[in-house]
């Protein structure tokens, strides 16, 4: 596909990713040496700016690239984009595909590389989605006093504002419509005396009034702010720099703190030695081409949309109807003809439970098909509610088609049971039960903090460890609970860890349809085909083993033929 383009975007959903690609692509075709280049957003800018020149040139052959050139990046577009994995959204998939033949009369060319068979209905439901014209819709967060209060400091930089023009200003908008009087009088209290809570403590007022206008305080106060413009708030990074060179950009602190002198890592494209931290600032030299870890990432999952799940579900059940129209399904007819086999594959008005035993105990497999991140929550909420139950100890795993409640001793499962488990009645203060609601929004609150300036990430050069942080926005966080429990931004932590980390509405609607739905329960004495998947991604976790990972998943192949 690439010799045959002039020019590829090659998309992947997270950086280490993007890494091991670049490695494997130039390992297996070396004539892309100097035609091949990466673009994630953890390399240097001057890194990046090269590669986005190279690509208005039209002299790259390839580059692997990350959202980083999803938007805001212009470049000449290219023939052809290959996307590795699914992109888990209609919305994500056409805005990546429009990155080539984007002129008057040509036709996207995008290419699709699943990782695992299953995606390839996660294939089929896009396409349907896409000739339908559907995509899903992005819902507008509203009340982020964080943002609002960086917004007034901002504005009182320049010529400063007066409380009633702002007021009307931000009373325009979709995001602030619903904002009280009391809100906004708090807001302005913030900013001026640091709330309730910290009004003893003079770097909390960074805001003075001034007759009728609200100007910053004296120049500290606005070189701080500066210094922390945004609303983007990642974990601490380290710069990575050459002992003697230049930078190559930046990974975060938790995987740097993992390793020691001497150890080996791929970032960059590069295979390099870590030498030394000092000052935020990771050391190292090239190494000769080796084995070794790749620079991982947070938060590298994306979850499955709404709207891409529910096509899945209603494909599913009609598959074999679909063999003539989509070539997907006739790739996949052998292994879900097995899922038949093996165990069902459930109607749309179905929740399909499997249950089987190996050495490990008894696997309890839950196929909602909601996405990775509802399966979390209800996965921690079933296990919760068990836990009331029964005296046993339980793992979890999921993935966007399941999860698995690994229990550690046999338990009699039955339908009223199993819509014991996911009744939405009480969700609320369960939901908080499994997942320590409190522990969520102090973590939440970091970020909260980190905007709003109640937190100072440091100047240039001596910016402030994650922990140093996290522990001055835990203390703050603790003192706001116990003596201004009514602060927004305390609120605000609360509210968001709720809304976006569980997605609170999707749950709920999730949680009604299975209330709804028929529970087909089904043993098996081996993995069917949607459970293998969930077993192999929680290979290893929490577990001892001398086994290499591929040499585990042979043996299980193995194991489990018919």
């Amino acid at each position: 596909i690439i010799w045959s383009s002039r020019t590829t975007l090659i998309f992947t959903n997270t950086r280490a990713m993007a890494e091991i690609w670049y490695h494997h692509l130039l390992n297996h075709e070396e004539e892309l040496a100097g035609q091949l280049a990466m673009h994630h957003g953890s390399l240097s800018r001057e890194v990046r700016d090269w590669v986005e020149a190279a690509l208005h040139e039209g002299t790259l052959k390839a580059v692997i690239a990350t959202s980083s050139l999803d938007l805001g990046v212009d470049f000449r577009p290219v023939d052809t984009v290959i996307q590795i994995g699914s992109p888990k959204g209609v919305a994500r998939f056409t805005q990546r595909a429009g990155r080539s033949g984007h002129q008057p009369g040509e036709v996207s060319r995008i290419f699709f590389i699943p990782t695992h068979a299953l995606e390839l209905v996660e294939v089929a439901a896009l396409k349907q989605a896409i000739q339908s014209g559907i995509v899903e819709k992005r819902d507008p967060m509203v009340l982020s006093f964080d943002v609002l209060i960086q917004y007034m400091v901002t504005l009182s930089i320049g010529n400063g504002f007066k409380a009633a023009d702002l007021h009307r200003e931000i009373r325009s908008t979709y995001a602030y419509h619903l904002i009280t009087p009391e809100e906004w009088n708090w807001c302005l209290q913030f900013i001026t005396m640091g709330g309730k809570a910290f009004e003893a403590y003079s770097e909390f007022s960074r805001v003075v009034r001034d007759k009728d206008r609200f100007i910053i305080a004296n120049r500290a106060a606005a070189t701080k702010h500066r210094l922390q413009i945004g609303t983007i708030v990642s974990d601490s990074v380290v710069m990575v720099r050459f002992l003697k060179g230049g930078a190559l950009g930046s990974i975060e602190e938790y995987f740097v703190a993992r390793l020691n002198p001497g150890d080996v890592f791929w970032f960059a494209g590069l295979c390099l030695e870590f030498l030394m931290l000092k000052d935020m600032t990771a050391y190292v030299r090239k190494a000769k081409e080796r084995k070794a870890n790749t620079a991982s990432y947070m938060g590298g999952r994306m979850p499955l949309s709404g709207y891409l799940a529910e096509v899945m579900r209603q494909h599913l059940a009609t598959w074999r109807t679909l063999l003539p129209e989509f070539p997907e399904y006739r790739e996949l007819q052998p292994l879900l003809e097995l899922q038949e086999k093996r165990t069902y594959i459930p109607q749309p008005d179905e929740l399909l439970v499997e249950i089987s035993t190996s050495e490990d105990g008894l696997h309890l497999f839950f196929y909602p098909f909601e996405g990775r991140l509802i399966h979390e929550v209800m996965a921690g909420l079933a296990a919760y509610r068990m836990s009331l139950q029964l005296p046993v100890s339980i793992s979890l795993a999921m993935n966007d088609y399941g999860f698995e409640l690994l229990c550690n001793q046999q338990i009699m499962v039955d339908e009223p049971m199993v819509r014991r488990l996911l009744d939405p009645h009480n969700m609320d203060n369960d939901v908080f039960g499994s997942v320590n609601a409190i522990e969520m929004a102090r973590r939440k609150f970091r970020d909260i903090a980190v905007i709003s300036g109640m937190v100072f990430q440091g100047y240039p050069g001596k910016i402030k460890k994650n922990r140093h942080l996290q522990s001055s926005s835990q203390l703050m966080f603790n003192v706001l609970a116990e003596y201004e429990p009514e602060n927004l931004l305390l609120r605000q932590s609360y509210d968001e860890s709720i809304n976006d980390q569980m997605d609170q509405a999707r749950l709920r609607t999730a949680l009604l349809r299975v209330l709804k739905s028929k529970i087909v329960i089904r043993y098996s004495d081996r993995f069917s085909p949607f459970s293998f998947p969930i077993v192999v991604d929680n290979l290893g976790r929490e577990k001892l083993s001398s086994e290499k990972l591929s040499d585990r998943i042979k043996r299980m192949v193995e194991e489990n033929k018919a």
